[in-house]
């Protein structure tokens, strides 16, 4: 994890799922998002997701492996990240 003091915390992991980021787990994830007082977004190459929102997440078309960056700032920044990142680093 790393911390820019002008910016939000970020995190950089590999979707561990063997289909992906497909349906099931971008809709966990949003509403993982959703018991958070952070803002996070999902990025993926040049695209990015708000976290909140499982089509977004979908539309960054994340298969198996793929590197995604999680980025959160807010008061619940630190625990989001942690909380998050191991959802995706769940093979389900």
């Amino acid at each position: 994890m790393t911390a820019n003091p002008d910016g939000p915390l970020r995190r950089t992991v590999a979707v561990a799922n063997p289909h992906g980021l497909h349906m099931r787990p971008a809709a966990a994830f949003a509403q993982a998002c959703k018991g958070f007082a952070a803002a996070v977004t999902v990025r993926h190459g040049d695209k990015a997701a708000d976290g909140r929102s499982p089509w977004e997440l979908l539309l960054l078309v994340a298969g198996p492996g793929a590197e995604l960056v999680v980025e959160a700032s807010g008061a619940d920044a630190a625990t989001a990240l942690g909380r998050l990142c191991e959802l995706l680093l769940a093979a389900e």
